[in-house]
């Protein structure tokens, strides 16, 4: 195998639906990269996590870790939580080189894909648009968040967190009086992401899931940051 792999690094869901779309989606990935090692590992609730799966690519032969979460915001996960694993990792393997990579968003193709799932729902082209965030402790992200929304036309609403989708939903209807369509800016199916069904808004668009533009993302996150090392490379022939 290739020295360097690709670990995708996912938040893990308590919910059965969420962890085989993430599978799914690193598979494309791997279709689209012949040749590249590219695995799946969760902060969280399911398996493997970050470390055996850091080992199983070390195992392989791997020798540069290029890690991409699969989150859409820089929030406490991808500031504190991951980094943190990396830093141990470091430590305990000094021979191995771990690079983190941006989070997926904001990236136009995550807009152009919400636009699809908008078109796809078969919402009003004048339909009122709630961009649907699961929300963090971390203002900063909720704050971009709000401006991606804003970018799009639309009004943020969180599943958890100010301001609760379901107000807003209310509040957006209210005041525009038109069809109110929920664009779900979510990865996978949740617990959380069920509470925008639970709303009075008129459709909810399915997550952003598997699709060709996350799995563009993913690519372009890892060929930036791979990137250096090849013209390191290149110049030490």
């Amino acid at each position: 195998m290739s020295s360097t792999a690709l670990l995708a690094v996912a938040h893990g869901s308590p919910d059965p639906r969420a962890e085989p779309v993430l599978e799914a989606l690193v598979a494309r990935v791997r279709a689209e990269r012949p040749g590249l090692v590219a695995q799946l590992a969760f902060l969280g609730n399911n398996a493997p996590d970050v470390p055996t799966a850091v080992h199983s690519l070390i195992a392989d032969g791997a020798r540069r870790v290029v890690v991409v979460p699969l989150l859409l915001t820089a929030a406490y996960h991808a500031r504190t939580d991951l980094p943190t694993l990396l830093d141990d990792l470091r430590v305990a393997l000094p021979d191995v080189e771990f690079v983190q990579t941006p989070v997926l968003g904001p990236h136009p193709l995550l807009f152009s894909l919400v636009r699809r799932r908008l078109v796809e729902a078969g919402a009003d082209s004048s339909a009122s648009v709630v961009l649907g965030a699961v929300g963090t402790s971390v203002a900063r992200a909720n704050a971009e968040l709000a401006d991606v929304a804003a970018s799009m036309g639309a009004t943020i609403g969180f599943a958890a967190g100010k301001p609760l989708i379901g107000r807003v939903v209310d509040e957006v209807r209210a005041r525009t009086g038109r069809q109110v369509v929920i664009a779900s800016y979510v990865l996978a199916p949740g617990t959380l992401p069920d509470r925008f069904a639970a709303t009075k808004a008129d459709l909810v668009t399915r997550p952003l899931g598997a699709e060709p533009e996350i799995v563009d993302i993913v690519l372009e996150r890892f060929d930036a940051a791979t990137a250096p090392a090849e013209r390191e490379a290149s110049f030490a022939d």
